[in-house]
């Protein structure tokens, strides 16, 4: 897996978390749902622009997702207690999963949530 894919692959993870995961994901940070948008708006294009031979289910499910984020934003949901409550950010967890599965990928945590394994 090269590296545009695991970095979208890992977005999509974050954004299909149910939201006390996604709360949890950027404890520190006070704009968790800037967060999550800026990380898919990053990482999205640079998968397209690097994958010659995505199918239109991908496509579709990704241009979806990329107009749902932006409603986000033209809606002012950009809140912890819209990310709680939003139709919007629902459909949004619906439609990461739906990607990770249009992908063929695993619908788990993402990287930078997993544990740290001590030994």
């Amino acid at each position: 897996m090269n590296t545009q894919q695991s970095e979208l692959r890992a977005v999509l993870q974050a954004l299909a978390l149910p939201v006390s995961g996604q709360l949890r994901l950027y404890p520190n940070d006070a704009c968790k749902v800037s967060r999550l948008i800026q990380e898919f708006e990053q990482s999205e294009p640079r998968f397209v622009a690097g994958t010659d031979c995505l199918t239109n289910a991908q496509k579709e499910v990704l241009a979806s997702l990329h107009r749902d984020l932006l409603r986000v934003c033209l809606d002012h949901t950009c809140t912890d207690v819209a990310l709680r409550r939003s139709d919007v950010w629902r459909r949004v967890r619906l439609l990461a999963r739906s990607a990770l599965l249009a992908f063929n990928w695993p619908l788990a945590l993402p990287p930078q949530f997993e544990p740290a394994v001590v030994c």
